[in-house]
């Protein structure tokens, strides 16, 4: 175990465990985490906007290319505050527009309000830049790999939630766990486990995805599937960049302020992200 890993299990202890917390307290915890971020510090331009009724937050100057990009939270948490300083990081590094959307939660919303969301978000934006790439992180990977068909040029995924069957076993610590992934499957779509809009691992034709940039972490419940989907899309000629990060839990690309590992994970992404739209230009 890293020295920063056992510092972060250090400033987590006594909390409560996620699978336990209520959807109140799980997304108050969602905002909290934020403690965990370094701020960046380049000038980036912010401006919220209404994308076909759907609110997004716009990181970056107008430009030819831009990301849509989903945020994580199991699907009942997180929003464009929980991810504000990763987005603007993203955006900085880059020179990419980026285009956060805040899609509805649940369980007030189920399936397909998100991906709902996210389609009317992806119409809005592609009338403001000529090439696109779609990513998110945990379950907002979930809905950009669910809508990744759709036309867009390049995908960036951080430990994507891609299996609402899966019940992968992991140790227990102060980071999300198989009953913490259940409960967010059981609220956003408790009916449609195998639809490959809610779960991606099961879209039938894989070489429909676009060129892949796939994040993963050692100490997480979604490793096995997300190794799973990295070989079915190479399998099925899908050009797959994938990095994994020893010793490091699932969500840990937004503690730029614990881990230097997400430093560098979010410096290499937006580095991949600014080659692959201008290429695709």
């Amino acid at each position: 175990m890293s020295r920063e890993l056992e510092r972060y299990i250090a400033l987590c202890v006594g909390a409560k465990p996620r699978s336990e917390m209520t959807i109140a307290e799980t997304r108050a915890a969602m905002l909290g985490a934020r403690r965990h971020q370094a701020a960046f510090e380049g000038p980036v331009a912010v401006a919220d906007a209404l994308a076909n009724g759907v609110r997004v937050r716009l990181y970056g100057e107008e430009s030819a290319g831009a990301l849509l990009y989903f945020h994580g939270g199991r699907f009942i948490s997180g929003d464009l505050d929980s991810h504000d300083w990763f987005c603007r990081e993203l955006a900085g590094r880059s020179g990419c527009r980026v285009c956060a959307v805040d899609y509805r939660l649940a369980p007030e919303h189920q399936f397909p309000a998100a991906y709902e969301d996210g389609l009317a978000a992806a119409d809005w934006l592609r009338g403001r830049a000529d090439r696109l790439a779609i990513g998110g992180d945990s379950a907002g990977g979930a809905l950009a790999a669910a809508m990744a068909g759709t036309g867009f040029a390049w995908q960036m995924l951080f430990y994507p939630m891609l299996d609402a069957t899966s019940d992968q076993a992991l140790a227990a610590g102060p980071w999300p766990n198989a009953a913490d992934m259940r409960r967010g499957w059981r609220a956003y779509a408790p009916h449609d486990e195998t639809n490959p809009l809610v779960s991606p691992l099961f879209v039938v034709d894989s070489g429909k995805f676009p060129p892949t940039y796939l994040v993963t972490a050692e100490v997480d419940p979604l490793r096995e599937e997300n190794l799973a989907f990295a070989a079915r899309l190479r399998a099925a000629g899908v050009s797959v960049e994938h990095h994994d990060y020893p010793g490091m839990v699932h969500g840990f690309a937004l503690m730029t302020g614990v881990f230097a590992q997400a430093r560098e994970a979010v410096q290499t992404a937006a580095g991949a992200l600014r080659l692959a739209l201008a290429e695709a230009g």
